[in-house]
């Protein structure tokens, strides 16, 4: 997109042109920017009826590039005797023959076009004309470089709104994904996860027959074997209970081949995406049909662990052209959904281990002097499989005391080898830091990247500080928070409170590790009990996380006097459910802030 179709909807620079036809006396002045293969106008005033609707030309009829070029002013009283311009088809067609081009600047000082007096017959320019331009071309370029300043500005600001609503919408994605430990349950959650955050009609999953039938551990096949193909390997299309969609029941069973788009994205191992629907049946015509649903569609390979387990269904009820940020969500939405599935398929052999591995990650808590801390981390009670859930405290170098909470996505094996690696590499950060948490929080995503770590998680750090107000030793907790629930803080008379980030949240690690972040801090009270938790204390497939949020909050503001460790225990009691059990993995850390007064 060029600098003019970019600035259509603003205001022409047209009474720069006015100015000059005005105050030089010519019958044409413009406001002249040099492109590649054209100059643009940006200001017109004199211009013929078509030329003026326009406003281009080629290069073929531009004086104004000779003052890009050149860098410098360009003054000619007759172009059919300048050796440069004689052949210029601006003469003959435009009836250009003097012509004074001042050079106009964006804000890097670099020469872009020129203000510029156009006259049809010959004409000597005086020096009062040419300071009069010179004059102009200053008042011009400075508004041109605020435009181009605020463009930057407004670009900026759309990219951390993206940004952000990226992290928002991958947040959801991965929590509603977190809590399904069946193919159907999946299922169902894609499709809800797809039609909220996304925008979609349809979503739906076809397995491969294999993974259906081949149980875990058995050494099922990995990637897209051509034994596989040969031996006519198909596509099943997992239903969700929840919702009928009758074009995706006609092909509930697909050849795993490259004769339609689902075959085709998990053979390749690649998203395969189509703007309108007639796109895709341009491609596939053998599969339209006259109860095709929508418009854009994705079809994107579900891989996780180097395991090629089926491809997903996305459907759009509009076209659409696919950004690169809808690629990447899209495509970490069938990452988190590959995980799912993975933990469906492999839930009963792994458990046992699983839940094994996660107790030995596990940390003893620090005693450091006037804090009272105590945690929890409690398995799904449906599942007993280990999650991403962790917890930690350390007391630093400095003294500080540091609160850790965090949620990798995933719920396998895998999930905690990486749980495990983020956690120590950020217990490790924490202790020999002498920055603020957010600088820790950068770090521990920085090293993520470039340490190959391919996840996503969310994460809390908290740093309990001793500091003197008015010669009085008090409380004061510094916390950044990666898009993570917010910490509860419940004061010495009871009332509680979230802690949410007045700076802004900032994204969930792995999202982008370039992305500056942010502290925030309060005072805290002597007798304070602080709670930091991870979301499957709250979430509820029946009810809205708010609705969880306020439970937790009333819940804690009338048991927060208890002893710490009844305190937790009675969280996981009442907030658990019944004999079902928790939904999901939930970690807690608890801290209760004593008296600093002797």
């Amino acid at each position: 997109m060029t600098q003019q179709d970019a600035d259509t909807s603003a205001p022409t620079f047209d009474h720069y042109a006015r100015l000059v036809r005005r105050l030089l006396h010519v019958p044409i002045g413009l406001v002249s920017l040099v492109e590649p293969d054209r100059q643009v106008f940006r200001g017109a005033a004199g211009l013929p009826g078509p030329l003026d609707e326009v406003r281009e030309t080629p290069l073929s009829h531009s004086f104004c590039q000779y003052v890009v070029k050149d860098a410098s002013p360009l003054v000619i009283g007759d172009a059919r005797l300048d050796a440069r311009l004689a052949g210029n088809l601006a003469i003959e067609e435009l009836d250009v023959i003097a012509y004074a081009g001042w050079p106009l600047t964006d804000v890097r000082g670099e020469v872009i076009g020129s203000l510029c007096a156009i006259d049809s017959t010959p004409r000597t320019w005086t020096s009062e004309e040419l300071a009069t331009l010179e004059d102009l071309a200053v008042a011009c370029s400075a508004e041109l470089g605020e435009r181009e300043r605020q463009q930057a500005t407004a670009a900026a600001l759309a990219a951390a709104e993206e940004l952000h609503e990226r992290s928002r919408a991958l947040l959801a994605l991965s929590t509603g994904l977190a809590a399904t430990d069946t193919l159907a349950a999946v299922a169902e959650s894609v499709a809800t996860v797809s039609r909220e955050q996304l925008g979609c009609q349809r979503a739906g999953m076809w397995l491969r027959a294999s993974e259906l039938v081949v149980g875990p551990g058995t050494g099922g096949p990995y990637g897209v074997s051509t034994a596989a193909k040969a031996a006519g390997e198909t596509l099943t299309f997992i239903e969700d209970t929840a919702s009928s969609w009758r074009s995706a029941a006609r092909f509930a069973e697909l050849p795993l081949g490259l004769d339609n788009p689902l075959g085709a994205a998990l053979t390749d191992q690649s998203p395969v995406f189509f703007a309108t629907r007639a796109a895709q049946n341009e491609r596939y015509p053998h599969l339209a049909n006259p109860a095709q649903l929508g418009e854009a569609r994705a079809f994107v390979p579900l891989v996780a662990g180097g395991r090629a387990y089926g491809a997903l269904a996305l459907v759009w009820p509009t076209e659409r052209t696919f950004s690169e940020q809808d690629r990447i969500t899209i495509e970490a939405l069938a990452s988190y959904t590959a995980q799912a599935v993975q933990r469906a398929i492999l839930l009963e052999d792994r458990s046992d281990v699983a839940l094994t591995l996660q107790n030995a990650m596990l940390t003893r808590l620090p005693e450091p002097p006037h804090l009272d801390l105590a945690a929890r981390y409690r398995p799904a009670g449906a599942r007993e499989q280990v999650g991403g859930d962790w917890y930690d405290a350390v007391v630093t170098r400095a003294g500080w005391t540091d609160l850790m909470i965090g949620d990798v996505i995933g719920h396998d094996i895998e999930a905690a080898a990486v749980m495990g690696q983020l956690r120590s590499m950020l217990r490790m950060a924490s202790w020999m830091s002498s920055g603020a948490p957010s600088h820790d929080l950068q770090r521990l995503d920085l090293a993520m990247r470039d340490l190959g770590l391919e996840t996503i998680a969310s994460a809390v750090l908290a740093r309990v500080e001793e500091v003197d107000v008015d010669g009085q030793a008090t409380w004061r907790l510094r916390w950044s928070n990666a898009g993570h629930l917010p910490p509860l803080l419940v004061g010495p008379d009871g009332s509680a409170r979230f802690l949410d980030s007045p700076s802004g949240s900032s994204p969930l690690l792995g999202v982008a590790p370039e992305t500056v972040r942010h502290d925030d801090d309060a005072p805290v009270l002597a007798g304070s009990l602080l709670l930091l938790y991870t979301d499957g204390l709250l979430e509820r497939r029946s009810e809205s996380l708010d609705v969880g949020l306020a439970r937790l909050r009333d819940l804690a503001s009338r048991t927060s006097t208890s002893d710490l460790d009844a305190f937790l225990d009675q969280l996981l009691e009442e907030l658990g459910g019944d004999s079902r059990g928790l939904e999901d993995d939930v970690a807690l850390l608890a801290v209760r802030f004593g008296s600093l007064q002797p």
